[in-house]
């Protein structure tokens, strides 16, 4: 702009105020507005995410019912449901000794007037030998046998039940040989380890003679016969004539899966996170970073991070360090007030997210995510609380939901009505939350759901997006 057009604009501002700047539109052109987002990128290049979380083992615990039948078992699904064991529905089982199981070892009690343990633990055959050689020397050995299926048994006087299977040890304790139904019990159980088939107990031979141990037992001890030791198939085509018709019945799909609704309350409350506060405090070595609890409801509590584009309070003169740190942990404070006073609008944002991905294959994402584990089954509209009738019930609402428009999801009542069975503070434990950079513009957000990497931003208003760097 040359002498002359300055002058015309300079007179004609002093005339009219109103008269558009000229200049500084100019200055405005030259100078477009930055993506604060841009950055973002750069941010995540500097943060090492190399943290690998444990694949916890998984256990369940269900009912395996006979159709027509009173007679019914515990399911007991172990190492993410790829093995099954059942056990006499008369016994109570203690959930919470096994919640902290892993694939390596683990244990299950139970009990019926005094307290039974199953322990298992997984071992070389060599071990398993050794082991046995040892107890030989402390205790009395009264039994040891081979099944068919290469299940070696080995019984210690005043000591316990061994198993060695599948490459785990496994010791039964608490029985006694002298209640001899008691007795087959404890030996079926450790009998009927078996392994599922998509997630389900399909060995009908193993049922069968599970059944006739249990059931038949004592009769053909007394006839000179002992059933733990007898060969499975040559012992149902041996007495089929005797056996229950319910024994048969198995083939034809006669037995269901019951889901034991207070197990599944009693884990859920036991992954609740306890209320832990940590005070925030601001620390400045080669950037500006905060230490302490940052609440964000579901999200997690970032316990470390930094911050980003302040350059106005880290580049000032006139503020000294403290007066900086000060400024900065009130303007942390006050983000961590206005995100929890929006958590349930970000939980839900963040939930949709997940399922608008997972219900395209809503029982592979069942199976693999184990939603059992935060959804409220005791309150789902189900007439028998089956696992068939739940996974109808999922691929039903999965349905209607994928039916809606994704950008309506949020305020559908299918949506709403889907939310109300998820618990929340039992999803949160799938949630780890790792790093924290907050912006004057948007918060970045680094965690692990579900064992996956994923960066998420919060904008000013609230909105969350995943952070996808090829779309940017």
């Amino acid at each position: 702009m040359n002498t002359e057009k300055l002058e015309e604009l300079a007179m004609a501002k002093t005339y009219n105020p109103e008269t558009p700047d000229e200049l500084v539109e100019e200055k405005k052109e030259e100078n477009p507005t930055i993506n604060p987002l841009e950055g973002v990128s750069e941010i995540l290049s500097r943060h090492k995410r190399d943290k690998k979380w444990e694949n916890i083992c998984e256990n369940d615990f269900s009912y395996l019912k006979v159709k027509d039948d009173s007679w019914s078992w515990h399911l007991i699904k172990l190492f993410n449901g790829a093995y099954g064991m059942v056990l006499d529905s008369e016994y109570i089982l203690e959930y919470s000794s096994s919640l902290e199981n892993t694939i390596l070892s683990g244990q299950v009690s139970f009990r019926k007037e005094k307290d039974f343990l199953l322990e298992y633990r997984f071992a070389s055959f060599e071990e398993f030998q050794n082991q046995m050689r040892d107890l030989d020397v402390v205790f009395h050995l009264v039994e040891q046998f081979e099944t068919e299926r290469g299940q070696l048994f080995y019984e210690y006087e005043e000591d316990a039940i061994y198993c060695y299977q599948e490459g785990y040890i496994f010791r039964l304790s608490g029985y006694s040989r002298n209640i001899i139904t008691e007795y087959f019990q404890m030996y079926s159980l450790l009998m009927s380890f078996t392994k599922l088939v998509h997630f389900e107990y399909q060995d009908n031979s193993v049922l069968k003679y599970v059944y006739l141990l249990q059931k038949h037992g004592l009769e053909y001890l007394y006839k000179g016969i002992d059933l733990r030791k007898e060969a499975i198939l040559s012992l149902t085509e041996k007495y089929k004539d005797f056996l229950d018709v319910v024994i048969f019945s198995l083939d034809s799909g006669r037995y269901f899966e019951i889901l034991d609704a207070d197990y599944y309350i009693a884990k859920r409350k036991k992954t609740y996170q306890k209320e832990e506060y940590s005070p925030l405090s601001i620390e400045h070595s080669s950037n500006w970073c905060f230490k302490g609890m940052f609440h964000l409801g579901l999200l997690g509590i970032y316990q470390e991070g930094e911050l980003e584009q302040y350059n106005e309070i880290f580049e000032s003169e006139e503020l000294s360090e403290v007066e900086k740190r000060e400024l900065l942990l009130k303007i942390v404070e006050e983000k961590e007030q206005e995100c929890l006073e929006k958590k349930d609008y970000l939980t839900n944002q963040f939930l949709i997210f997940y399922f608008q991905e997972t219900l395209l294959n809503p029982m592979e994402s069942f199976y693999r995510d184990r939603w059992m584990d935060f959804l409220k089954v005791e309150k789902l509209p189900l007439q028998e609380l089956s696992m068939a009738s739940l996974e109808h019930w999922i691929q039903e609402k999965a349905s209607q939901l994928t039916l809606i428009p994704k950008e309506n999801w949020l305020d559908s009542e299918e949506w709403h009505e889907f939310f109300e069975y998820i618990d929340v503070l039992a999803l949160q434990s799938k949630i780890h939350s790792e790093y924290l950079t907050i912006t004057p513009s948007f918060l970045l957000l680094e965690l692990c759901f579900f064992e996956k990497e994923k960066t998420y931003i919060i904008t000013e208003d609230y909105s969350m997006m995943e952070w996808i760097s090829v779309n940017f």
